[in-house]
């Protein structure tokens, strides 16, 4: 019997790791094989939408930032703070061949800060958007996302609080607003790195509630967000279009989101102890059907 028992459980104790090896331990060398589902993308352009992406920081660097853009032409980034006097509380950084250094309107000012980068034409205007967050503190950034910063916006209801994050599965609340106006009944896509896309329509307040997808594959042994123990993160746009007044507006909002917190737990462990427990009860029902079998017989002679 326990010999049974620790072939049996075995298996269910051994790490996923161990689970993919022995599986495709057959597998060539020089097979090509498609990447798993949840798996970063072997090209960085993931979305042709512009976007606001962190550059390479100085290592300990915290007062300033280092934002590169893409998909869009940009001449320089606009920083809005979320406190501070009222000519101050702007700042445009140029755009050079790494991107632009952006810092907070006073080193004393933390807290979010909101980013644009913005092309124009005679007939269309882009915007890419993005919240980046300064380590000291500062005032709440509910007036910061009231303000109107330009035309078509995408603003969010709330951003998460300090420490947080967006999350895999988790529904959030994203206000589009034209000249301050919100915006019913637009179309409003997400875009993840994994290769999700999504479509949400906003309500008569213009607001439109975001669906994270749950599209982050299993994390291998070893794999996560500081040295295998951290969370991890992946990129994500959300974007909008529209033609107002002879011109085409596009507009996109992008930071990140992290992984679904109980997505790791081991459902081995559980199935493992679940057999256990079965195993267990065995003698006793055992034990059970022959205590009354005999009382039967007994009965009846």
């Amino acid at each position: 019997m326990k010999r049974h028992l620790t072939i049996l459980i075995l298996p269910l104790l051994m790490p996923p790791a161990a689970w993919s090896q022995h599986e495709h331990h057959g597998a060539s060398p020089a097979t090509s094989l498609a990447a798993p589902a949840g798996a970063r993308p072997a090209r960085s352009e993931w979305t042709r939408q512009p976007l606001l992406l962190p550059g390479k920081n100085p290592r300990g660097e915290r007062a300033t930032a280092q934002l590169r853009t893409q998909g869009i032409a940009a001449a320089a980034l606009t920083v809005f703070a979320p406190e501070g006097p009222e000519a101050r509380r702007r700042a445009d950084y140029p755009v050079g061949e790494d991107g632009a250094r952006i810092a907070p309107v006073d080193p004393k000012i933390g807290n979010y800060h909101w980013v644009i980068a913005r092309e124009e034409s005679a007939d269309s205007i882009k915007v890419a958007s993005t919240a980046w967050y300064f380590g000291n503190p500062g005032d709440s950034p509910k007036e910061l996302l009231e303000l109107a910063k330009h035309e078509l916006e995408i603003v969010p209801e709330p951003l998460p609080r300090e420490h947080g994050r967006y999350r895999e599965s988790e529904k959030w609340r994203f206000l589009v607003r034209l000249n301050g106006a919100p915006l019913a009944g637009q179309p409003l896509l997400l875009e993840t790195e994994f290769g999700s896309r999504a479509t949400f329509l906003t309500d008569a307040a213009g607001i439109a509630t975001v669906l994270f997808p749950r599209d982050f594959r299993p994390a291998a042994q070893g794999e996560g967000g500081q040295g295998g123990h951290g969370r991890r993160y992946a990129k994500f746009v959300l974007s909008t279009e529209k033609e107002a007044d002879g011109r085409r507006y596009l507009t996109a909002f992008n930071l990140s989101y992290g992984e679904d917190a109980d997505r790791n737990k081991s459902l081995g462990w559980g199935a493992a102890f679940g057999l256990i427990g079965m195993l267990a009860a065995t003698p006793l029902l055992r034990r059970r059907k022959g205590d009354q079998k005999t009382a039967g017989d007994a009965k009846n002679a």
